[in-house]
């Protein structure tokens, strides 16, 4: 399933990463926001606190720094498990490991570079703390072949 996300993933994270950052509409002098480039799973790791399972497969990560210098990162992947999903919203603090809803609106699909892919009992963990700088925000979802999709999100903000 993720095989048929690469294209889109590089194609969507020059807009979905475009949106990073402290947020507000960009001003009318505002430069081209830096395109994505790839990433290793460690610069993921290091930025979200989480440990991309060594079981994972197909991982690809792609990132985006602005220009204030703050970092985003995309990790997708598929897992064996759901045991090993949870375990990774653990690994990291996320957040609790809950049903996410079905419908998941297209500005939340674009930043976690879901894109048109069809989610199946999806599941999600999110965490913004007080006193850090990190967003982070996790989907699951359930095909019928038994592995678990993920799309996970870092982005850092105001500093």
């Amino acid at each position: 399933m993720l095989r048929h996300l690469s294209p889109v993933l590089f194609g969507l994270a020059a807009a979905v990463l475009a949106g990073c950052g402290t947020g507000g509409a960009p001003s009318e002098d505002a430069s081209p926001s830096p395109s994505p480039s790839a990433a290793e799973p460690g610069d993921f790791e290091d930025l979200s606190g989480a440990e991309i399972p060594e079981s994972a497969e197909s991982v690809e990560v792609v990132s985006s720094v602005e220009e204030s210098g703050l970092r985003s990162y995309v990790a997708t992947f598929t897992l064996p498990s759901e045991e090993e999903a949870a375990d990774f919203c653990a690994s990291g603090d996320i957040g609790n490991y809950l049903p996410f809803p079905d419908d998941v609106p297209e500005e939340e699909r674009e930043r976690l570079l879901i894109g048109d892919a069809e989610l199946t009992d999806p599941r999600g963990c999110s965490s913004m703390r007080s006193g850090e700088n990190v967003d982070r925000s996790v989907v699951f979802s359930f095909p019928e072949d038994g592995r678990v999709s993920v799309w996970a999100v870092a982005e850092e903000f105001g500093r």
